[in-house]
């Protein structure tokens, strides 16, 4: 009979394994067409105010004290939400955080950014070592609620019960063996109460540290991803690899005890195998023994902790911007002048996003004002300009046949709006975005300024005088300005300090038809009066508002 047992027992065994080892291949099988099926394709995600908050958080966290970063009304203005989710190609919160807050903190390291293109061009000639490495980010996972600097922050206020308020439980366990042993009677009895106490008290013990479990598998995956990756040591990841061994070092004995953390963190795949161990834990208590010696070492090693993020999210993060580069018509990596040159080249620049864009190209030493109508381009050329610039900054990957303009901070007034809370109208939130620009205009790296109606929200007269003053001063200060108008008196006022570039429509066969080309010179026509009529206002109207204008524009003086 004891053959019988022992041989069910095998087959049981034997049938456990080939699960578990089958599930294992089915899962990487299905992490690679995930891997393949996404790379060069518009990431399928969307966000919610959760994740750019987490998001945020990490980027607050980590940046450079005295470095520039792009501020939010920049942000904001250059619509940089959308344009993180189309190249935030990664699977892993390491990845799509620190990609996050590269966009945030432009670099003015030439060989910094060379060396983000060296990485990005390796992976796209390297598709099974970035494939091999993507499996590796995407077992690892997002966060959902908290970023990855939340969790470390979770632990340095956790009190720590002491250890032995957790041995007591499986000295119990022991104790009540050993006596079913030598006396089975109360022997028996003894080990089932306490067996019950230990599962008793268990939940109600996990319930309070359980919540950090979460942290501890984000941690812990990462750092099992990272002693994998770290063997790739092929061309330029072999630094990366070496600063991965050093920093992992203190941290292999998290992966290692994370599979003691019950089913949040064992790595069982059978149903069968996850119970039985569960039980396990229950009358043991062992898994809060390894939480509490998991804690202490996140604790004493939170610094190799946040270089491990960096690092595998930096990885990751060009293997982003290689996707993004794959689905791309075109680009360049774009070339720097000088700092204490003052100038702008774009040839062929167009919107990422742009279903069919147009391109446009510009090559100016001199600060620039471009009118035409509404809907014409100029608020797209504004945005097209200082993305290029953006992303010569931080991904050298410029939407553009060729790029070339000293590094520049950049800030933008484009997209403002009145404030209710604070009760500011539009024109106070407009002036303090324009002081907050003015204040910034010193230092070493150049400003690069994008304003998209100086002052609009006051009247004509003012708003000529006071942005035609502003718009001088931003030149004398050699900050390189970019300003939309449609007030046609600054480019005469400001002729020789700015150069005219303009954006113009045509009215055919009733139809309003831009061609979004950028054009030297300024706007010579005004057909805000003809676009009325074309729209079917009364021609009584539109034929006494023409007659209006012209007189003003003869007399000076407005009658109706």
């Amino acid at each position: 009979m004891i053959y019988v047992y022992i041989g069910a027992a095998a087959i049981v065994l034997a049938f456990m394994i080939y699960e578990t080892v089958t599930s294992k291949k089915r899962l990487e099988k299905k992490l690679l067409r995930l891997v393949r099926r996404t790379y060069g394709n518009v990431p399928e995600r969307e966000y919610t105010d959760e994740d750019i908050r987490k998001l945020r958080v990490y980027f607050e966290h980590t940046r450079h004290e005295d470095a520039f970063s792009i501020d939010d009304i920049t942000w904001n203005d250059l619509g940089m939400d959308d344009l993180y989710a189309a190249v935030n190609h990664t699977f892993s919160s390491a990845g799509e955080e620190v990609l996050y807050a590269l966009f945030r903190e432009p670099c003015f390291d030439e060989e910094e950014l060379r060396e983000r293109d060296r990485l990005a061009v390796f992976f796209r000639e390297n598709p099974e070592i970035r494939e091999s490495m993507s499996m590796d980010y995407a077992s690892v996972g997002r966060t959902r609620k908290y970023s990855l600097v939340e969790f470390l922050d979770s632990f340095r206020d956790l009190e720590l019960k002491p250890t032995f308020h957790y041995l007591y439980h499986l000295l119990l366990l022991v104790l009540a063996i050993i006596g079913s042993v030598f006396a089975p009677g109360p022997g028996i009895i003894s080990l089932i109460f306490v067996i019950i106490f230990n599962i008793v008290t268990y939940y109600r013990e996990k319930s309070m540290i359980e919540p950090y479990y979460v942290s501890l598998s984000a941690v812990s995956y990462l750092t099992k991803a990272g002693l994998r990756i770290a063997k790739h040591r092929e061309g330029p990841l072999e630094k990366y690899a070496d600063d991965l061994s050093v920093t992992l070092k203190p941290l292999k004995k998290l992966e290692k005890s994370f599979k003691w953390l019950g089913q949040g963190g064992a790595n069982i795949s059978t149903s069968i195998l996850s119970a039985l161990f569960e039980y396990f834990l229950m009358m043991t208590h062992l898994d809060f023994l390894v939480f509490n010696r998991m804690v202490r070492i996140v604790r004493n090693h939170e610094e190799e902790i946040l270089r491990m993020v960096r690092t595998l999210g930096y990885l990751e993060a060009m293997i982003a911007v290689a996707s993004f580069r794959e689905r791309l018509p075109f680009y360049c990596t774009g070339e720097f002048l000088p700092g204490t040159e003052r100038s702008f080249l774009l040839t062929d620049a167009y919107h990422p996003l742009l279903e069919n864009p147009v391109a446009n190209s510009i090559d100016t030493d001199t600060p620039v004002l471009i009118t035409g109508s509404n809907a014409s381009g100029k608020s797209t050329f504004l945005r097209v300009s200082a993305l290029s610039a953006l992303f010569a900054e931080t991904i050298a990957t410029v939407p553009a046949h060729a790029y070339r303009a000293p590094m520049y901070r950049i800030y933008s007034s484009m997209a403002l709006t009145d404030n209710l809370l604070s009760g500011e109208s539009y024109y106070i939130v407009e002036i303090r975005s324009i002081k907050r620009i003015l204040d910034a205009c010193s230092g070493d790296v150049p400003v690069l300024l994008f304003v998209d109606e100086v002052l609009r929200g006051t009247n004509t007269v003012e708003r000529i005088a006071a942005s035609s003053e502003i718009l001088k001063v931003f030149a004398e200060k050699r900050a390189f300005v970019f300003a939309a108008t449609h007030d046609i008196e600054l480019t005469y006022i400001l002729e020789g300090i700015y150069l005219n570039y303009h954006f113009e429509e045509e009215i055919i066969d009733g139809n309003v038809v831009f061609n979004y080309i950028l054009k030297q010179g300024r706007s010579e026509t005004r057909n805000a009066i003809r676009l009325l009529s074309v729209m079917g206002y009364d021609p009584e109207v539109t034929e006494a508002a023409q007659r209006s204008a012209e007189r003003f524009t003869k007399e000076g003086v407005w009658r109706l």
